[in-house]
């Protein structure tokens, strides 16, 4: 009965949205199209589905194997997921809800990697620089974010979010090109860190 009971006072004060939001993160760009649900004005539980954006432009120059460098190969690793957990610590204000959350982001898929290398000529000792673009993987890769945000009130149901942080992101799987075939039995963790930022718009209902 006590179970009922907890069950239905949390249904009746909580509210509930849907959310639309673009990412720039560790794993580049994405579009998280998701769901949340506000228990007792200051705990909300987000899923959402994570829709990869790939681009051939490389964001930097230093050749990383990983930072930055997911790029889905087929429609399926466009595709990942999105939990998330926020805590309003100024449940009381009216229009603007500060808040720190804790976010997982989850995705299958590989790397384009771009760069240049020395080409070796064996006969004369001379070698020249080329260009390269490669791929490595897929990998699973689990990004675990935590930080700060803000929900502002613009219109009616309808209010503007915005939140960043740091996180630390896990890639899991191997690819022959980078490891050994001794070591191709056992799946590689690497580790990656960066930062998130995330801003979107978000309807109550």
């Amino acid at each position: 009965m006590l179970f009922v009971c907890l069950s239905v006072t949390c249904c009746l004060f909580a509210q509930n949205a849907v959310k639309i939001n673009f990412n720039t993160s560790t794993l580049r760009e994405s579009v998280i199209i998701g769901y949340s649900r506000t228990f007792h004005q200051n705990h909300e539980i987000e899923v959402g589905l994570r829709l990869h954006i790939n681009r051939l432009v490389m964001p930097d120059d230093q050749e990383s194997i990983y930072y930055r460098r997911m790029y889905a190969s087929n429609f399926v690793q466009h595709l990942g997921l999105q939990l998330g957990y926020n805590w309003y610590f100024l449940p009381r204000l009216d229009h603007l809800k500060p808040f720190v959350f804790y976010e997982l982001q989850a995705a299958y898929s590989t790397t384009r990697n771009h760069g240049y290398g020395p080409t070796y000529n064996l006969n004369d000792g001379s070698y020249s620089i080329e260009e390269y673009t490669e791929s490595f993987g897929p990998f699973l890769w689990l990004q675990n974010t935590i930080g700060v945000g803000f929900k502002v009130d613009i219109w009616k149901s309808f209010y503007l979010f915005e939140k960043m942080g740091f996180n630390a992101t896990q890639i899991i799987g191997n690819d022959e090109k980078l490891m050994p075939d001794l070591f191709q039995k056992f799946p590689w963790l690497v580790n990656e860190f960066g930062y998130l930022i995330s801003v979107g718009v978000g309807y109550r209902f």
